[in-house]
């Protein structure tokens, strides 16, 4: 896949920026997740099952829901309508999806 981005290095990216931090490896996991992602504290982003699951406002997951960008995030028997899961075939999106996700928990924490 041609500009497909890894997990890693996304998460490498975004630390640049003093306000995002990530969990280190070892470190507590939920959801089965490698390198959450937080800004001001809160996750806005994670890798399972090589997948990225983002925050995202409600819209913005059902557009990408709607275009077959991304699919339900389903925790246990909760569906998670702020969380999207885009799959390895969009990985040429991922970096611009984390970032707006980014935004999107960073905006809401002020």
């Amino acid at each position: 896949m041609s500009g497909s981005i890894t997990y890693e290095e996304i998460v490498q990216i975004l630390c640049e920026d003093p306000e995002v931090s990530t969990t280190v490896e070892g470190g507590m996991r939920r959801f089965g997740a490698s390198g959450e992602l937080r800004v001001g504290g809160k996750m806005f982003a994670f890798s399972s099952k090589g997948r990225l699951i983002v925050k995202l406002p409600q819209s913005k997951v059902a557009a990408l829901i709607a275009e077959g960008q991304g699919q339900p995030c389903v925790m246990g028997r909760r569906t998670m309508r702020e969380w999207v899961v885009i799959g390895p075939e969009h990985q040429v999106e991922w970096l611009s999806i984390a970032m707006e996700s980014k935004n999107f928990v960073f905006g809401n924490g002020k």
